[in-house]
């Protein structure tokens, strides 16, 4: 498998065979909202052009339709041809109302890729859950490959440990930038991370989701530092820049 960060929580997915566009929002820097009344978000230009970040799609995942995860501006460049991968109720979508093979579900096959959306807790307080929706995170899953948790926007909670548990992932990409809504973080923060490493110590946990939205208040180098203080190496906590590509391989079974 190889991963790349594109931006936030954009990213491509090499794996199986195929390519995934995982979460594509490509508004240019400073023209979507602001969601903490900072400044306007993204805060950060893509690092390649959007045909670049589409090139070689052959579907999009969609964890769930927030402005920071599928925006308008990704909605009109992308080919309306692409299979969409959308948790159930998000098919409705006025974003969506081009696109010609939106599938909603909550598991199915892509390919060679199996596949199976996992509950995420995009919040604390229920007033917070209220205001965000539901969101869903993914496992990956294809013969030759290592198994692939992307936990979405959530915060660390018993169904992350769940899924962590009983797909025994070896590879985690998490949104760790600890975005703020009504004072508490809806997905995760620096401690939330650890608890992912320390629950998975054989895994590669990637964080992504930081320093592009002006609610997100860690810091890449802010994760780093609390991870080493816990005694989390840089070998399992990876932090990709923009535009980065990690290459995994599974681990032979003996």
């Amino acid at each position: 498998m190889k991963y790349q960060l594109i931006r936030n929580a954009a990213a491509k997915l090499f794996y199986g065979g195929s390519v995934f566009l995982l979460d594509p929002a490509f508004a240019k820097k400073g023209t979507g909202p602001s969601y903490a009344g900072k400044e306007h978000s993204p805060l950060v230009d893509m690092p390649c052009r959007m045909w670049e970040a589409e090139s070689r799609t052959d579907a999009i995942v969609l964890s769930h339709i927030h402005s920071d995860h599928f925006d308008a501006a990704a909605a009109e460049a992308l080919d309306k041809d692409h299979p969409v991968l959308v948790q159930s109720g998000d098919e409705a979508n006025e974003l969506l109302k081009d696109f010609i093979d939106v599938r909603p579900g909550t598991s199915g096959i892509f390919n060679e890729v199996a596949f199976e959306r996992v509950p995420a807790r995009h919040g604390t307080s229920q007033a917070v859950l209220d205001d965000m929706g539901p969101g869903t995170g993914v496992v990956f899953m294809a013969a030759g490959e290592p198994t692939i948790y992307w936990a979405g926007d959530t915060v660390w909670y018993k169904e992350v440990e769940k899924a962590i548990r009983t797909f025994q992932p070896e590879v985690i990409v998490v949104h760790a930038g600890s975005a703020m809504w009504a004072g508490e973080p809806i997905i995760m923060n620096a401690e939330d991370v650890i608890a992912v490493c320390k629950a998975a110590p054989n895994a590669k946990v990637i964080a992504v989701h930081m320093e592009c939205c002006d609610h997100c208040i860690v810091s890449r180098a802010e994760l780093r530092a609390k991870a080493e203080a816990a005694g989390i190496s840089e070998e399992q906590l990876l932090i990709p820049a923009d535009g980065e590509e990690i290459a995994i391989q599974q681990e032979a079974a003996f």
